[in-house]
């Protein structure tokens, strides 16, 4: 698996994260309406459905039964990342619950080094560092620099929960990255996601009430497609830590979109936590891995 020591992936790992947040920007707004296991299956098969004819155009080849293992995994990983942050979404402000969902970087570092024994240069793990400070910084006033009322325990749970589950995911698919083309691998993973939540959703699905909310399913999984190829892209060419850093940018699209889209304001401790991550994804864009061998 090599890794590209070029801009481009950094470049395409951030258009990814920004498609992502405009992904969960849709989901925010049906939140109050749909269950999250269905928001989380529309997604899933809305990404299959936009995957399939890009899949029959570029003929990548049949996926490997033997990975199936390692895909339904995955698929597994990604229910409970996808329930619990969508969840998570329709009850906090979106530059809160991000800024808990910066965690993630961390669990994927630590995964890395445990399942890809993957080495972390000083000035990534630096990077990493100054990210994980200014989380702290954003939430050190618990909640309090956010217009909005109290969060509830299960909202909390469910925001810790996910990014863990999220963090083994991206490990998983970075050991998968090379191994299969990642047209084929965000398909096959749609359709075991699909699959997993059929039994979840089909006990209070609801359809959807108007043609709006018909486009926002829509446009939830094609900005789910396209972003989950950018980090496939980005995962074949750079470290899984080094795509953590990225992460955080997360966050100040969280903060824009929660501000202009859903008026939630967020406190000085936000923007001070900010600095402090686009230190980090300076550093970690500067980095560049020592060559192996």
């Amino acid at each position: 698996m090599r890794n590209d020591a070029s801009i481009t992936p950094i470049l395409v790992g951030l258009f990814a994260i920004a498609l992502l947040t405009g992904m969960d920007v849709l989901i925010k707004s049906l939140a109050p309406f749909y269950s999250a296991s269905q928001i989380s299956f529309m997604r899933s098969a809305g990404l299959v459905f936009w995957m399939t004819p890009i899949v029959l155009a570029v003929r990548p080849g049949w996926p490997n039964p033997k990975r199936f293992k390692a895909h339904a995994l995955r698929a597994a990983l990604m229910v409970v990342t996808t329930i619990t942050f969508f969840y998570a979404l329709g009850k906090m402000p979106m530059a809160e619950l991000f800024a808990l969902a910066m965690t993630s970087p961390l669990f994927i570092a630590l995964f890395s080094a445990l399942f890809l024994r993957e080495k972390v240069r000083p000035i990534l793990m630096a990077a990493l560092g100054l990210g994980f400070l200014g989380m702290l910084v954003v939430v050190w006033n618990g909640g309090a620099g956010f217009a909005g009322g109290d969060v509830g325990g299960l909202a909390l749970a469910s925001a810790l929960l996910s990014p863990v589950a999220y963090a083994l995911g991206i490990v998983l698919l970075r050991s998968q990255a090379g191994n299969e083309a990642g047209t084929l691998i965000v398909l096959v993973q749609g359709l075991f996601l699909t699959l997993f939540l059929t039994p979840l959703v089909a006990i209070d699905f609801a359809p959807p009430a108007n043609l709006v909310d018909w486009a926002k399913f829509a446009g939830i999984g094609f900005l789910a497609a396209t972003g989950h190829l950018c980090i496939t892209y980005t995962l074949s060419r750079a470290s899984a830590p080094r795509f953590a850093v990225l992460e955080y940018t997360g966050l100040l699209w969280a903060a824009a979109f929660g501000y202009f889209i859903f008026g939630e304001t967020p406190g000085l401790s936000v923007w001070l936590g900010a600095g402090l991550i686009i230190l980090g994804c300076i550093l970690v864009m500067r980095a560049r891995e020592k060559p192996e061998g």
